[in-house]
């Protein structure tokens, strides 16, 4: 009795998989370009938080902690799309200036801002 390698009915069914998958991927519509964005549009938080990949909580945090530039309506904030971009890049570029400290200065910094007085 010869029996059949499990391998290749496996690689049979992945090659059948494969061929499915190129007839799908040909036939389906092209995604079209992003729209351009206004720089003077207001978002709210969670949208805020979508174009950041962070949770509005974190976000949040952002506004008071960090100067996100936002304006309380009501319960909810909102932010210019051009001011939410600007603090971005400020951000990314203090964040990249502390990386680029040792560890023995950013313990010191800790000591002074957690010291006694």
């Amino acid at each position: 009795m010869q029996t059949i390698n499990p391998f290749e009915l496996i690689l049979s069914k992945l090659e059948q998989l494969q061929t499915t998958v190129d007839i799908i991927s040909i036939n389906s519509p092209r995604q079209k370009p992003p729209e351009p964005v206004d720089p003077n549009r207001i978002i709210d938080l969670p949208e805020a938080a979508k174009i950041l990949r962070k949770p509005v909580g974190t976000v949040r945090g952002y506004i008071h902690s960090r100067n996100l530039p936002a304006t309380l309506v009501g319960k909810g904030y909102l932010i210019k799309y051009s001011e939410l971009m600007n603090w971005f890049e400020t951000f990314q570029n203090n964040t990249r200036q502390e990386s680029k400290k040792t560890a023995p200065d950013k313990m010191m910094e800790s000591r002074k801002r957690y010291r006694k007085d």
